[in-house]
This record gives C-alpha cells, structure tokens and sequence, in this order.
C-alpha cells in the first residue's frame, strides 16, 4: 500500500473526521464568542455559511470514501473539491481580516501540510496552491500598498514550496515502498523455489531410493516363493511401489518445474503417455508444434495432472488400446483425449467422486470448462479441457 492509500485511510477514520469536524467548528463559531476581533479578524456572516459548507462537504466525502475507497471516482471527485473548500475558507478568512500575517495562516499550513504528505493529485494541487492565493495578494496590493502585498505573496510562497518539496517526498517514498514490495516479492519466491528444490531433492534422494530399494527387496523374495499365492501377493506389492515410485517422480518434477515453456510442457507429456501406455496401449499425442511461450506453473501442473489422469483411466479402467491426445495453445489452452475403450455413462461426470470429479475440479479451479463423455463414433470416451491462460480470480478448491 503506498502513501497516498496510508494518508487517505489515515484521515477518513471516524476519529480523524471529528477532529477536522471539530476545527471547521471552531473556525466558524470563534467570532460569536468576547475574543480579541483584531487577532481574528473575520466575522461570524463569513465563518458560519463557509464553516457549514466545510463540515457538508467533509462529512459527504468520508461517506463517499467508506461505500467507494480511493479508488471511487466520485471519491475523487470530492476529494479535489474538498481542498478547494478548505482552501477557499482560508484564504477568505485571511482577506476579510485585513492582516496579511493573519492567525488562519496556520489553517492554510496545516492544510498544505495534509495535502503534501499524501503526495497525490500533485499537479492539480500545485495549481490550486499557485493560483486562489492570487486573489489575496492582489486585494492587500490594492488596499494596503506593497508591503502588505508582498507579505502575503511570502507567505502563499512559503506554502507553496512547502507543498511542493513535501509531495515530491511523499511520491519517491511511494516508489520507494513500490520497489521494496516488489523485491520483497522476488525474494520470497525465490526462497520457495530454493525450498522446493530442497524437498525435491530430499524425496527424490531419500523416498525415492527407498522405494526403489523395497522393488527390488519384492522382486527377490517373489523369486524366492514357492506357492502361486504368494507370487501373486508379491506382485500386488510390486506393482503397488511401481506406481508410488511413479507417483513419487511426478511430485519431484512438479516441485523442481515453476514454470515451463510449451514445447518442454509438450516433451513432458510425451514422455509421460509413453511411460503411462507402457506395451499396453499406444498415445498418438498431437499438438501446435510453432508456439514457445511459457505456460505458468500452476496451468502446466493441472494440465500434467490432467492428460496423466485421463491416459490412466482410459487404459487400466476403460482397457484402452488406442488414444490419441491433442494440445492446442491460443488464448485458451485446449486439451482433448479420446480413446478406443469401454466407455462411460454419459452422466459419469457428475456422479463421479473420484477421478473425473477430481478433474473436473482442477479445470475450473483455473478458470476453465470441463467435459466427460462418451465417444459418438466409434466407441470409447472423449476427455475435453478448455483452459484460459489468464484465469478470473477464484476461490482455490481442495484436489485429492
């Protein structure tokens, strides 16, 4: 959050607003009461109508802000005119008094020291502190001579240069907290990619050796058994490590990968139908070969985890022999798998709770349409996921 945003928030909480309320207040009831009408110099027909115009528009400007914020154009809008109101009230005040070193400077101080700091609306600003306070050096030239003239003219001058040097502080501070936020982004990417390494490389040197140690161990002791049963527990149990090792891989690739370009994400998924299909089944993969743009990591992981999916289902449950999976890249990134299996219900989709839901659920959590259904010619199911490079915000959903 920059500073004007800081400023802007600071000023219209309810006990900032009451202040200012109470000070417009003050100013507009001050000549009713027995004080020194030198040192003040203006009457209450001046203070009462501008004070109650200060209090209108201050209270509708911090109602604006809390329905609309800073970013409300009628917020804006009142905001400008706010400071031309304050503006005005002073430098009527100061006119109407007579005195060129007037107290209600103090008022226009405070005033610019309120707009300087935020550092916004800087130009529109500096116009408005540069001209309005022409109307009261003009009128002391005409009626009290040069000197008094001059004095105000050092006076809105000091002002001015005050404004001028405060918004310019106020602007580089906001850059400045710009770049800290963005290199304290960069950072802590940073770290999460070196953390994501680690663990990559934890799991992959640690479970995945393991695991690999376990396959081996099971492929020994099932040489070993006597009894078909037995051959057949160990099979089970080697089949079972075969596809955690698998499952294992996927993860470290998905950890050490934050963002591929089309072409790697296209060899990715290559490589990983060929091992999916094994001598089972075989994936004729077909996609845009021309396009080299890098697909964001948390798109290329669903999309992995999606054709992964869809190829598993297809030949273990559906008894696959022939897919064929295609990849298109536009504004939207298209992903099509059709097989040559069993099928399923064409209402499969919806009562799923388990793979197709899950798919269903990765595809839109990125903005995306899903569809399952069964194939019109030919047999077989078609998969189909159109997903939008630049999702819509949405909430995250749980993936089992």
């Amino acid at each position: 959050m920059d500073a004007e945003a800081v400023l802007h928030g600071q000023i219209r909480k309810p006990i900032a607003t009451w202040g200012l309320l109470l000070i417009i207040s003050a100013f507009a009831v001050a000549p009713l009461f027995p004080v020194d009408q030198r040192a003040l110099g203006y009457s209450a027909w001046l203070s009462l109508p501008l004070g109650a115009l200060g209090i209108g528009w201050t209270l509708a400007t911090g109602l604006v802000y809390r329905r609309g914020g800073l970013a409300s154009p009628l917020y804006r809008t009142l905001n400008r005119g706010e400071t031309i109101v304050f503006l005005v009230i002073c430098l009527a005040a100061v006119t109407e008094s007579g005195n060129p070193a007037s107290v209600v400077w103090l008022f226009h101080f405070a005033h610019v020291v309120t707009c300087g700091t935020s550092g916004g609306e800087r130009r529109f600003n500096l116009a408005l502190f540069t001209l309005l306070p022409l109307v009261p050096i003009v009128t002391f030239t005409v009626t009290q001579g040069l000197a008094a003239g001059a004095l105000v003219t050092a006076i809105a001058g000091i002002a001015l240069y005050a404004y001028a040097v405060m918004s310019a502080t106020a602007s580089r501070l906001s850059e400045t907290q710009r770049d800290r936020d963005r290199l304290e982004a960069q950072l802590t990417a940073l770290t999460i990619s070196k953390e994501r390494a680690r663990i990559a490389r934890d799991l992959h040197d640690g479970v995945g050796a393991e695991l690999s140690s376990l396959f081996w161990q099971l492929q020994s002791l099932r040489a070993a058994a006597t009894t078909p049963e037995a051959q057949a527990s160990f099979d089970t149990l080697t089949a079972r490590i075969t596809q955690s090792t698998d499952e294992l891989r996927n993860v470290v690739w998905e950890l050490r990968a934050t963002s591929l370009t089309w072409p790697e994400l296209l060899a990715h998924l290559r490589t990983r139908c060929l091992e999916l299909a094994g001598g089972e089944a075989s994936v004729k993969v077909v996609a845009d070969e021309g396009e080299t743009r890098e697909i964001p990591g948390d798109v290329r992981m669903h999309v992995a985890r999606i054709v992964q999916e869809a190829v598993r289902n297809a030949i273990h449950h559906g008894r696959a022999r022939h897919l064929e999976l295609r990849l298109s890249l536009g504004d939207v990134l298209r992903v099509e798998i059709e097989d040559d299996g069993h099928g399923i219900a064409p209402d499969a989709s919806r009562r799923s709770v388990g793979g197709l839901r899950n798919l269903d659920v990765r595809v839109k959590s990125l903005g995306g349409v899903f569809t399952a259904a069964p194939r019109v010619l030919g047999g077989g199911t078609s998969v189909r996921a159109e997903i939008p490079l630049l999702p819509p915000t949405m909430p995250s959903s749980t993936v089992a």
